[in-house]
């Protein structure tokens, strides 16, 4: 595998190109709990509801080439990296023709049946002068005795990679996504502990691990790299867990044909490293601690 150059800086003005959005947002409505909002910066959105915990997650607008083939999976992925099972999905729809807008909203139908997900609503319109996109909703049930955040990784924690890239048209797209889905709500429905988990969209492994370490002030020791990008999108699920229930886990992902690798181990250390390579030095990880504005959930809103 090539050790392509690392853009810090890139992987950090992504990270930090939503705070607007959390100064904007910082103040939620009291009618409702909300577990994780816009301070967590997380994958999804976390909130209670006359006692029922819901795991909310919007994607888009995606140019419509893209968005037909990923919206939803997109979006399901991260309700389910949040410890949710997605249920319900809604759609926004824009194209140049009527003809291309059913187009797009068969490919979206084909995607949520595949997940088991119901699209119950949203809006579609066709317009010469529009610019084709899409963007949706998902919203599950939280099956985990908690939301799993992305921020609480644990020093000594392994850190595994679970799934394979989720490339290809509508169908591959659907399958990797499935059984990455199955294996991580089995994890939780079967008790393995985890502590944190984060799927490797735009970023990459590296840009979504400094999130992960960032928020957590820690350091990963990585000493397996499957895939040939560190910072190209993959759609992985990069999960911390108890090294006690690697085993258990690794079970799992078999049964359910997700692949899974041990990537490394979550350390005290502030830096990222492969090998002898230090990916994130200890200084840029001690920049990347001081410049993430994000608090941990229950800390406040």
């Amino acid at each position: 595998m090539s050790l392509e150059k690392v853009d810090l800086e890139r992987l950090l003005e992504h990270i930090e190109e939503t705070n607007f959005c959390r100064r904007l947002f910082r103040e939620v409505s009291e009618e409702w709990k909300t577990i994780i909002g816009p301070l967590q910066g997380d994958d999804a959105t976390v909130i209670e509801v006359n006692g029922e915990r819901l795991v909310i997650n919007m994607e888009g607008p995606y140019p419509a080439k893209i968005g037909r083939k990923t919206a939803i999976i997109h979006s399901a992925a991260d309700v389910v990296v949040t410890g949710g099972e997605p249920i319900v999905a809604f759609d926004a729809v824009q194209a140049e023709s009527e003809e291309q807008a059913e187009e797009i909203l068969e490919d979206l139908r084909k995607q949520a049946e595949g997940l088991g997900i119901k699209i119950l609503g949203g809006n579609t319109q066709s317009h010469p002068d529009l610019v084709p996109c899409v963007s949706v909703v998902v919203i599950g049930r939280l099956i985990a005795d908690e939301p799993i955040p992305d921020g609480t990784a644990r020093e000594g924690d392994a850190l595994v990679f679970l799934g394979e890239p989720v490339r290809g048209d509508v169908g591959d797209r659907v399958y990797k996504a499935k059984v990455k889905f199955n294996a991580f709500l089995r994890f939780l429905r079967e008790g393995i502990d985890v502590s944190a988990a984060k799927d490797a969209s735009r970023g990459g492994v590296l840009g979504n691990l400094l999130e992960m370490m960032g928020k957590a002030k820690k350091g990963v020791e990585l000493r397996s790299m499957p895939y040939p990008t560190w910072t190209g999108y993959l759609g992985i699920f990069m999960v911390c867990m108890d090294p006690n229930d690697v085993e258990r886990a690794a079970e799992i992902a078999f049964e359910e044909g997700c692949p899974f690798t041990v990537a490394g181990e979550v350390v005290d250390e502030p830096v990222i490293r492969f090998g002898n390579r230090e990916l994130v030095s200890e200084e840029e990880m001690i920049e990347v601690y001081r410049r993430l504005p994000y608090k941990p959930p229950g800390a406040g809103r």
